[in-house]
């Protein structure tokens, strides 16, 4: 879990040291932003948990079940790579929706405390 929140912070900080760009109009093949948060919040709990269920002393680790994702979340494996890529590629977009999986994550947290 401090891997995860570590990485995150990472990348929210190398995407917010970039230089800002215009309003960027997303292809309708693209998931959208809340769509995306959604995705990836998921991905993030499937990842914590995975990591959870692996034993810290064990090679093997717990491998991540991305088609029960995407069943949940009604999407193609197709859509979310395609997504992925175009978020990746305006890293503005891609802050923004990690400031948000990080608001949804956070208040996750708290309704289990």
């Amino acid at each position: 879990m401090v891997r995860f929140t570590f990485t995150v912070l990472f990348l929210s900080i190398l995407f917010s040291c970039g230089e800002k760009e215009k309003q960027v109009p997303i292809p309708s093949n693209i998931l959208p932003k809340k769509k995306m948060v959604q995705v990836i919040t998921d991905v993030h709990i499937a990842e914590a948990e995975a990591n959870l269920r692996t034993l810290p002393d064990s090679t093997s680790k717990e491998t991540i079940s991305f088609q029960k994702i995407f069943e949940k979340d009604s999407i193609t494996k197709q859509q979310y790579e395609e997504s992925l890529t175009f978020y990746i590629d305006h890293p503005v977009l891609l802050d923004s929706i990690y400031t948000q999986v990080l608001n949804e994550l956070s208040k996750m947290q708290a309704e289990r405390q």
